[in-house]
């Protein structure tokens, strides 16, 4: 890890600078699959898959579901019988797991496989929103960064780095549609979101995010304008919820309030709410994106023109509502994965000092903590 760190921080802003734009998004997600193997297999290959072969995970519930449906029927039903990660969440993550078992790819090193790659796409796709609202060369200068984050540390292995892959190809598409003016990306973007929602309750936010970015960047002096973009947004984020619903039984308002539920009645009613809020949470995400990102954000927030910070500004304000929120009480190192590569587009991933001190930190994370994802 250490060796692909000094790589990165000697190498990485000059390739960024030069290398062939279709190149880029591929390279920075190739970079970032590969730090996060390179950390999590510090102390073993057996520990990138670990994680997600505990009690508490998706995989060990699903490989012993013998009728999927009838799980799907009932699941927010009988949710307090499930582990702790399954009642969290709406039953995609099982579902996943399920049919990776069914097709011969079962075990915890497959799933491990399919998080990786969501986080990696996570990387080129936050790369492609950026470039269409604010340019290519705020991509280019952040891409470096996004390939040794401090988060890598625990998106190997969680299946929230899954959750922010799709959530951010969701973004990305709608970013694409706002500035091309496409009602087919729109409508793909919701898909994907909608998709996204049946695996974590939280992308909700990243939905609004999108809507946010689709209004606000979208010309009105176009043919397609904000809202004619919008109207095949919401309908994509409802085809998959529906169906859910419709042909399998499971009811998305249903499972999330029959999880909060089982929330605030589990340890999170015992957790301290405003050392959280104030301190814990902005704590966790400061040490899951890194110095770097915490000294761009000061400049990009002030920038004067509102392309070059809409997309920072736009996730930070969700990370505002989910921490005042209170759905998210501790685990937000894990739990806010899917907000990380959005406010690291704001580090100066050209600057090799502020390389050299995001691996850095990531590299004393992993030897000096020991976290369960």
């Amino acid at each position: 890890a250490s060796l692909f760190a000094g790589l990165v921080v000697r190498c990485g802003p000059g390739m960024a600078a030069r290398v062939r734009w279709r190149l880029l998004p591929a390279l920075t997600a190739l970079a970032a699959a590969a730090w996060t193997v390179a950390l999590g297999a510090a102390d073993g290959w057996s520990r990138l898959t670990a994680p997600l072969a505990s009690g508490h995970e998706y995989e060990p519930f699903a490989a012993g579901i013998d009728d999927i449906g009838e799980l799907l029927r009932r699941f927010a039903e009988r949710l307090g019988d499930y582990p702790i990660h399954v009642q969290g969440h709406p039953p995609g993550p099982v579902v996943l797991a399920w049919l990776l078992d069914r097709v011969g790819l079962a075990g915890g090193g497959w799933l491990a496989a399919v998080a990786i790659a969501g986080w990696a796409t996570a990387m080129a796709a936050a790369l492609v929103a950026v470039r269409a609202v604010a340019g290519e060369a705020i991509a280019r200068r952040a891409a470096p960064a996004l390939a040794v984050l401090p988060a890598a540390v625990w998106a190997g292995t969680s299946l929230d780095a899954l959750f922010a892959g799709l959530a951010a190809t969701g973004v990305a598409l709608a970013a694409v549609a706002a500035v091309r003016s496409s009602r087919g990306h729109a409508l793909g973007a919701g898909m994907v979101l909608g998709v996204a929602l049946l695996f974590s309750y939280g992308v909700l936010l990243m939905a609004v995010v999108a809507a946010a970015i689709t209004a606000l960047a979208a010309r009105a002096d176009r043919p397609v304008g904000p809202v004619r973009l919008l109207v095949p947004l919401a309908a994509g984020v409802l085809l998959p919820l529906g169906l859910a619903g419709m042909i399998a039984g499971f009811w998305w308002i249903e499972g999330l309030q029959a999880t909060g539920h089982a929330y605030w009645s589990g340890v999170s009613g015992h957790r301290p709410g405003a050392y959280l809020t104030l301190v814990g949470n902005p704590a966790a995400l400061a040490l899951a994106t890194g110095p770097a990102v915490a000294a761009g954000l000061a400049t990009v927030l002030t920038a004067p023109h509102r392309s070059a910070r809409l997309l920072p500004s736009a996730v930070l304000a969700a990370v505002v509502v989910a921490n005042l929120s209170q759905m998210s009480r501790g685990e937000v190192e894990r739990i806010w994965l899917p907000f990380v590569p959005w406010l690291a587009l704001a580090a100066p991933g050209d600057r090799r000092g502020w390389l050299a001190a995001q691996a850095g930190l990531a590299l004393l994370l992993q030897a000096a903590l020991v976290s369960p994802w």
